[in-house]
């Protein structure tokens, strides 16, 4: 065989070789995109006809600087909902409503708690508490009322029923929870009621103190507020979705494919395979960096004969939402939300 044949036909050999190890590359990239595909078909995704963002409500009176501010973050609404018969679409009135903003430059998250009983304008219906808009009208006009009062661009959501959340603290083997001495007084009750709802067995604690709980243990926790108030138990419930990230951030594969087959069927949401693709990606970049709740000036006091919380000022608490989500000092409230506000100082006086 001459010296050009071998040299050619080394070449030739050298080539496929470097082919091979593309192809066998690709392949390892791919199996794991398909895997997560097939995992992502288990979420419950919202049709067109149950959440449509086209009609989801965006004030367009917002000024530039804000708009440029808010495209710097995504803004994902969080809903846990207390639904007996399992159904997440409408009916069940949002327990919990979170806005989960992420900085799209630093991964950095913030987590704040729009509690439930807070007067807002839902569309449609007028002033009423902001845990009816998802009785009402599901996601979609849950959102719509988040973006009409507070100048946010919500167009993406995840509900679950807090029947979930016990289940994924046991997937991730449980968290730590400081249990204070007033919260030990009525965590147990809610323990017993946790076992009689979802048919689990969970134990009791035996004191109060730092200790590693379960899930029926944790839900339990989340859910107390006769010692307190609702604006403490929202505080409960992002301390414990703050303790599942980052339990969940320092878990072996195993244990997250666990959670995963765990959580995704009982999700739904209207973000596709490819939206909650983005957000996986990065989840190890993502970091808790404060939560808190809103408004953050606020009272309670009756209403058409109920017990609301107000805003001490909603254009003023809308402000300083801006600022604390976004960093936006040069927030000025779009004319909607000062109408608004106005409208609700003239029927209820705050």
């Amino acid at each position: 065989m001459s010296k050009r044949r071998k040299k050619r036909k080394s070449s030739k050999a050298k080539r496929w070789g470097i082919i091979f190890a593309v192809e066998l590359i690709l392949i390892l990239i791919l199996i794991p995109v398909v895997f997560v595909y097939a995992k992502l078909s288990l979420v419950k995704t919202a049709t067109a006809d149950e959440v449509n963002k086209a009609n989801i409500v965006i004030n367009n009176d917002v000024d530039v600087t804000t708009q440029k501010a808010l495209k710097g973050y995504r803004n994902i609404a969080f809903f846990g909902v207390d639904s007996r018969d399992g159904s997440l679409q409408t009916g069940a009135r949002s327990d919990s409503i979170m806005v989960i903003s992420i900085n799209q430059e630093t991964k950095d998250v913030k987590i704040t708690s729009i509690y439930r009983d807070t007067c807002l304008k839902v569309p449609g219906y007028g002033f009423t508490k902001a845990t009816h808009a998802y009785a009402y009208g599901g996601a979609e006009l849950a959102m719509s009322m988040l973006n009409t009062n507070l100048d946010l661009d919500i167009t993406e959501f995840a509900t679950v029923d807090f029947g979930v959340l016990a289940k994924i603290i046991d997937a991730i083997g449980g968290i730590d929870l400081d249990i204070s001495d007033a919260e030990f007084s009525l965590i147990n009750p809610l323990i017993k009621e946790q076992n009689r709802v979802t048919g689990s067995d969970s134990p009791y604690l035996d004191g109060p103190g730092t200790q590693h709980v379960n899930g029926t243990q944790a839900t339990a926790y989340a859910r107390i507020r006769k010692i307190d108030s609702d604006f403490k138990r929202a505080e409960r419930q992002r301390i414990v979705l703050s303790k599942v990230f980052e339990q969940a951030k320092t878990a072996n594969i195993g244990t997250l494919l666990n959670v995963i087959d765990t959580i995704l069927p009982e999700v739904y949401t209207n973000m596709s395979s490819t939206d909650l693709i983005s957000l996986a990606k990065d989840i190890f970049s993502y970091n808790i960096v404060d939560q808190s709740g809103w408004p953050f000036e606020k009272t309670t006091s009756s209403y058409q004969d109920l017990s609301y919380v107000f805003a001490e000022g909603l254009e003023q608490n809308v402000k300083e939402l801006h600022a604390y989500l976004f960093n936006n000092e040069e927030y000025s409230p779009s004319s909607t939300v000062n109408e608004i506000s106005n409208e609700l100082y003239n029927e209820a006086g705050y």
